[in-house]
């Protein structure tokens, strides 16, 4: 059984995804809740217990001894934590989900690692990721970041399977239309082709170099163009004028001097030793007078830039800084402090944020971006700028569309995020629109937090083509339903994609494996997967191969034994026992995964065997039918 307590609309979302997996369920509220779907009033609206979650007495009646996992999803987060320790008291098996705040981060960390199957999830950074993904400028689909490393999600063909992977979003069996691929590892496909079209290394070197002296040059505003320029004059002007008598080092030393804010000592080089002051010329006192004033006004200039910039960082006082024409931003309006998370997140990646928060107790200034308490402010500093991304996140939906329209017609081509915190069909609200990303926040945590349940530790959630796919790290165990099996049939047969493998022993974890690898105890894998693929995989539904290849002709004698050997090595059976199959007459073998079974037709046909690759009629598939849900030994990494 499965026990919910608190049925606001998170803990209605989790009801209403866990219907389908067949398993007694029950509900506890501290009041009657306000049923948002017919089926769940029809199902608990009976044999709801009412009362405090945190007395014993109503968790034995709601019936918390012979819960296998229980959800405490109420809005406060303090009393979610009350009743974690009091479930923990009447049943020291369950899985215990709890929802909580940033404020309690910490406290969470210690009850996860005092308490075996506690798990504390905090909805603001879960939808914050899946925000700053949705934000994030470029043609990928979504992008996320696993260990140091990031993926980006793309439409395309594989080109090479070393550094691309289908994306898995349906049932096992059907084809992938997406890639997954790690961002900033991309090889040329061949060197030599490479070397071909590269420029020798000193030409490669100078023009690289002025491709990003260029780039620095166009990023300055006119003014500072002209600034550095002037700056230069007087430089140049310095030197020429101040080495008469002493040479190109006096030139350069009083020049020096002189912008620094300095007088006496430099005049006092330039003043004949014979007749002194009496002997100075006036075009060399008005000449350096002038220069001593504009290096007084640079070393004001610069101490002020200073003191700002430590009142900013160290105070948090001082007032925006307005962005350089031309230059990038993203908008992030609103949020209060999902919206900080949702900037710093998207900070991390090198991508500058402006935000507008109208909240009065907030910091004056964010370090590293702008923050301004109005739209006005804001949208004026922005009147020079290219906006990549906007990201409307207050609590008002109505107010977040009319802002998303008007923003969309001043910069059509930059992403638009909509939050509606528990709005059903988001995706078609979206698709409604035209260019609006509509996110329920509700929708993507409901999903992470049926995951925990089942034993997954959610570490991101990327929404991708209407669903959300969760990130889990899976530990492998000898007793596991996963243990034994080649990342081809994990895949195929769950319906998962693995983005990395962990091997006891290895420094760096293997970035987008090779599926013929097989998982042994002690590794750690790393999937994307829907609710319903986790589900799959904790019942151990399996599916079968659906892919079989044709052998319709024998190899040359002088290939037989390699023949024999390759078709061996990806059938997993003895050479003697394959030997028949290239015999010259048509025939079949079992049923393979897709890319273990074109990978075998390749090497035959290099063999000289005629074959082709064809879908098994017969394959059965795993629905989404099967036993009732049990404890599985398969569990996330902790």
């Amino acid at each position: 059984m499965v026990l919910v307590c608190g049925l606001g609309s998170l803990g209605q979302a989790c009801l209403l995804r866990l219907l389908p997996f067949d398993v007694p369920l029950a509900g506890l509220d501290c009041r009657p809740p306000r049923w948002r779907d017919p089926r769940l009033e029809e199902r608990f609206g009976s044999t709801l217990v009412l009362g405090d979650m945190r007395l014993p007495h109503v968790l034995r009646q709601a019936g918390v001894a012979t819960a296998r996992a229980v959800l405490l999803l109420g809005s406060e987060s303090t009393v979610n934590v009350e009743a974690a320790l009091q479930v923990r008291l009447l049943n020291p098996s369950a899985e215990v989900v709890v929802r909580s705040s940033g404020q309690l981060a910490s406290l969470g960390a210690l009850l996860e690692e005092r308490l075996p199957g506690l798990a504390v999830v905090d909805p603001l950074i879960l939808t914050a990721g899946a925000i700053a993904e949705a934000l994030r400028p470029g043609d990928q689909l979504a992008c996320f970041r696993v260990d140091g490393q990031s993926y980006a999600v793309l439409e395309g063909t594989i080109e090479d399977r070393r550094l691309q992977r289908p994306l898995r979003l349906g049932a096992p069996g059907t084809q992938p239309a997406l890639l997954i691929t790690p961002m900033g590892l991309h090889q040329p496909r061949s060197r030599d082709a490479a070397a071909a079209a590269a420029p020798p290394w000193g030409l490669a070197t100078s023009l690289r170099q002025q491709r990003c002296s260029l780039g620095w040059w166009r990023q300055r505003s006119r003014q500072e163009r002209m600034g550095l320029l002037f700056l230069l004059l007087l430089v140049s002007v310095g030197m020429v004028l101040f080495s008469r008598a002493g040479g190109w080092k006096q030139g350069v030393f009083v020049t020096l001097a002189f912008l620094l804010g300095e007088y006496v000592d430099p005049v006092n080089v330039l003043l004949p030793q014979a007749t002194g002051i009496a002997g100075a010329e006036p075009w060399l006192i008005a000449i350096t007078l002038i220069y001593s004033l504009i290096g007084t006004v640079l070393t004001s200039a610069l101490v002020a830039f200073i003191l700002e910039w430590l009142l900013r960082e160290r105070f948090g006082l001082g007032r925006p800084a307005r962005p350089r024409r031309g230059s990038r931003r993203i908008l992030v309006a609103e949020g209060g402090e999902l919206g900080v998370q949702v900037a710093r997140a998207l900070e991390r990646d090198g991508h500058r944020v402006l935000r507008i928060d109208s909240r009065p107790d907030r910091p004056r200034t964010e370090p590293g971006m702008a923050a301004f308490d109005r739209w006005e402010p804001a949208l004026a500093a922005l009147r020079d700028c290219r906006v990549d991304g906007i990201g409307l996140l207050s609590s008002d939906l109505l107010a977040n569309l009319q802002e998303a329209l008007d923003r969309q017609r001043r910069w059509p081509s930059a992403r638009v995020v909509i939050l509606a915190h528990a709005v059903e069909a988001a995706e078609q609200l979206g698709d409604l629109l035209g260019g609006v990303t509509v996110i329920s926040s509700m929708d993507l945590v409901a999903d992470a937090v049926v995951a925990t349940a089942l034993g997954e530790r959610v570490e991101e959630i990327c929404r991708i083509g209407g669903q959300n796919l969760l990130l889990v790290r899976y530990r492998i165990q000898s007793s596991d339903s996963l243990h034994g099996l080649s990342l081809a049939r994990v895949e195929n047969g769950y319906g998962v994609t693995t983005v990395q493998l962990q091997r006891q022993g290895r420094g760096a974890p293997l970035v987008l494996p090779s599926l013929d690898v097989l998982l042994v105890e002690g590794d750690q894998l790393l999937v994307l997967a829907t609710l319903a693929a986790l589900r799959r995989i904790e019942l151990a539904l399996l599916a079968p191969p659906c892919w079989r290849v044709r052998l319709e002709g024998a190899p040359r004698a002088d290939r037989r034994f390699d023949a024999i050997q390759c078709l061996a090595r990806h059938l997993g059976a003895a050479p003697g026992a394959v030997a028949p199959l290239l015999d010259g007459s048509e025939h079949f073998t079992d049923g393979l995964d897709q890319e273990i079974a074109e990978r075998l037709v390749e090497e035959l046909r290099r063999q000289g065997v005629r074959c082709r690759l064809e879908p098994v009629e017969a394959a059965a598939t795993a629905g989404d039918a099967g036993p009732p849900l049990q404890r599985s030994d398969v569990r996330s990494a902790r």
